[in-house]
């Protein structure tokens, strides 16, 4: 097949998070499988025009904030008839691409929409921007197919319109063969919880500062790992020195896989607490390393932690509760290890390769819809 793939960001795109590394690699496995890929993306300081990553044809163009409205026109222009499909990702606004284009199927892929969710992430006026663009998605793309990364998206989407039959779950993976226990990595000796993911409002980090500056009672050595970076990292160090938990949190930045499998070998616990998430990549790959996470009762993260079993589910926003179940989990060190257990035998279900192979029989029936 010849597939045209939209997205606002490439792997090496600065700010490229989870959704970059499910567009890459299964875009990779699906050139490693014989098929044309060519992918449009915004472009960022310092990136050339156009490259070719692991067989990609990666075409950049303006930055991501009119990305939406360049994508396609361009793909117009790169003449949609020679693509069997056209997978359009959509992180933040949508692209329309059927509205443009009729020729080739358009299929969607959709890890989570913001929803109202958007005002708390955003300034107003570009809130309900994203928030407009995402009522007409139902009827501008009714006759695609889409992807939904969790159930939970998959059930918002049928909320706003889209038929069940139309949407299939496919969950993401990780790089199993990197992230997995190692015997010979110590755990910290003293209590510690690593967040791993972009530093965005939405994530409510600032939950996992202000329970870690609660427990400095009970545990006055514990230690937090942040792990990523983003256009909140101000102020969460600022929420740090008000709280005067400098001692007590790391603000690790952006680090290599090495690193990152290091710290979530390392790390006692790992935390979430994200308004919404697709699926909660972190959790997952904190899982396959053998650390179990506390985590936020919302959307997507319900999924990926299994309440009681891999980690705990705590209601949004309540610190008093994160903070108990944090406390709960460090001063227990037996249930940590069976959590522990538990939550790596569910992360070996997961892989990029299945989630590949799958994404291409999708792809495959999307292209066949035209036939």
């Amino acid at each position: 097949m010849r597939i045209l793939v939209i997205n606002h960001r490439d792997i090496k795109n600065p700010l490229a998070g989870g959704l970059e590394e499910v567009v890459h690699q299964t875009a990779k496995y699906w050139v490693t499988a014989g098929h044309q890929v060519d992918l449009l993306c915004a472009g960022y300081a310092g990136a050339p025009r156009e490259e070719t990553l692991d067989g990609i044809r990666v075409i950049r163009g303006p930055n991501e904030y009119v990305f939406n409205w360049w994508a396609p026109f361009k793909a117009r222009a790169l003449g949609p008839r020679q693509y069997d499909v056209i997978l359009e990702y959509i992180s933040k606004v949508p692209c329309f691409v059927p509205v443009f284009i009729r020729s080739t199927p358009t299929a969607v892929m959709i890890p989570h929409l913001f929803g109202k969710t958007a005002f708390a992430e955003l300034p107003w006026l570009m809130a309900a921007y994203a928030y407009a663009l995402e009522q007409p998605i139902p009827w501008v793309y009714r006759q695609s197919l889409f992807w939904a990364l969790s159930k939970t998206t998959a059930e918002d989407l049928l909320e706003r319109g889209v038929p069940r039959e139309r949407t299939e779950i496919i969950y993401p993976g990780f790089n199993e063969q990197l992230l997995k226990p190692d015997p010979q990595m110590q755990k910290t000796p003293y209590p510690s919880l690593v967040y791993i993911g972009r530093l965005k409002r939405y994530k409510r980090i600032d939950l996992i500062i202000s329970a870690t500056a609660k427990l400095r009672t009970q545990f006055p050595d514990i230690h937090l790992f942040i792990v990523g970076t983003g256009d909140y990292e101000k102020e969460l160090r600022s929420q740090v020195a008000s709280l005067g938990v400098e001692k007590s949190v790391e603000f690790c930045g952006f680090v290599s896989e090495e690193r990152k499998k290091e710290l979530l070998q390392m790390a006692w616990i790992g935390a979430q607490t994200s308004t919404i998430e697709g699926w909660g990549l972190g959790v997952i790959e904190a899982a396959a390393c053998g650390t179990p996470t506390v985590a936020s009762d919302s959307p997507g993260l319900r999924e990926s932690v299994r309440d009681g079993e891999t980690g705990i589910l705590v209601p949004h926003g309540d610190v008093d509760a994160l903070k108990k179940n944090i406390s709960c989990l460090l001063a227990d060190a037996s249930l940590r290890e069976t959590m522990g257990t538990a939550a790596r035998a569910w992360a070996r279900q997961f892989s990029w390769k299945e989630m590949a192979h799958h994404s291409l029989q999708f792809l495959e029936r999307a292209a066949g819809q035209s036939k």
